[in-house]
């Protein structure tokens, strides 16, 4: 549901080396979002992928000295980089094995991976929270941080949560400007769980859908109407409590359907079209964040 912001803050970090995606029947529309933004991904089945990614972390062989050293390095807390230099500050010939090994992490490069997961799967929130865990569980094998494009759907459950926390590997989300993690896609879109509450608000009562070209994405497929997931939304929109869309305009996303598609579906369930505007802040802001704590910590 996150796709086009998942496009615009890659987009945006020269710093990537490496871009990777899982390849499965949900990829190939971000592969072509992402070669849109002239980025080159490579894509691979999660069982072929996992073992290249493994690889390029891989430390290279080396004889027992420099694997001492290293050991030391990487065992030192958070300011290791300092404490380390410090103690061998009076070893010459160590000192430059450590100013090596600095410089070889930090010429790696940035390596992302992307497991984008199905859309649908929104329908069942337990389904959803399974998948997200199991899926943060295999990740978290070759990572040194992810990064949850998900709002509070996708680990709301204490259980979720807990097991998250013990993977082993740190675990980002996406929060707010007060800090607070976004309710769903829609506070992701609009800038905030407080702006999502005034938008709310501002519909004095009525039923609202709330439309990102995600959203409305299935409108593009053969036989939508004939498909479950349009017979489930049909049952409750077409009460006429439900009135309002309201169409959150961004000028980064990608989907030229969007007005088109938009335009058809308030006019299928008799809705007033209210234009919003939408910002990708909370999407670069948690990106940033996330990709600086990573690197902090393994420096």
């Amino acid at each position: 549901m996150l796709e086009d912001e998942l496009v615009y803050v890659l987009s945006k970090d020269p710093e990537i080396k490496r871009l990777f995606i899982v390849e499965n029947r949900n990829s190939f529309r971000l592969v072509k979002k992402l070669k849109s933004e002239n980025l080159k991904p490579f894509m691979f089945p999660s069982d072929r992928l996992y073992p290249v990614v493994s690889e390029i972390n891989r430390k290279p062989p080396s004889d027992s000295l420099r694997d001492s050293l290293r050991d030391s390095l990487r065992d030192s807390p958070r300011d290791s980089p300092g404490n380390f230099s410090r103690k061998f500050s009076n070893i010459p010939f160590c000192k430059k094995i450590c100013d090596s090994i600095l410089r070889k992490k930090k010429e790696q490069g940035l390596t992302v991976v992307v497991n984008l997961l199905r859309k649908d799967l929104h329908s069942d929130t337990d389904l959803l929270q399974a998948e997200v865990y199991l899926n943060a569980r295999e990740m978290s094998k070759i990572s040194n941080g992810i990064l949850l494009f998900y709002g509070k759907c996708g680990f709301s459950s204490e259980k979720v949560q807990a097991e998250l926390q013990q993977l082993g590997c740190p675990i980002y989300f996406l929060r707010d400007d007060g800090r607070n993690i976004v309710d769903d896609c829609i506070s992701v879109a609009l800038g905030g769980n407080e702006i999502y509450t005034k938008t709310m608000l501002s519909g004095n009562g009525k039923g609202a859908i709330y439309a990102t070209p995600m959203v409305l994405s299935d409108l593009n497929e053969t036989n939508y109407k004939s498909s479950e997931s349009y017979k489930k939304i049909r049952k409750y929109l077409t009460s006429p409590m439900y009135s309002l869309l309201f169409k959150i305009n961004n000028q980064d996303y990608k989907d030229v359907n969007f007005h088109r598609n938009a335009s058809e579906f308030a006019k299928i369930f008799n809705m007033k079209i209210i234009n919003v505007n939408g910002t990708m802040e909370i999407a670069i802001n948690s990106y940033v964040e996330a990709k600086t704590y990573i690197c902090k910590n393994i420096e």
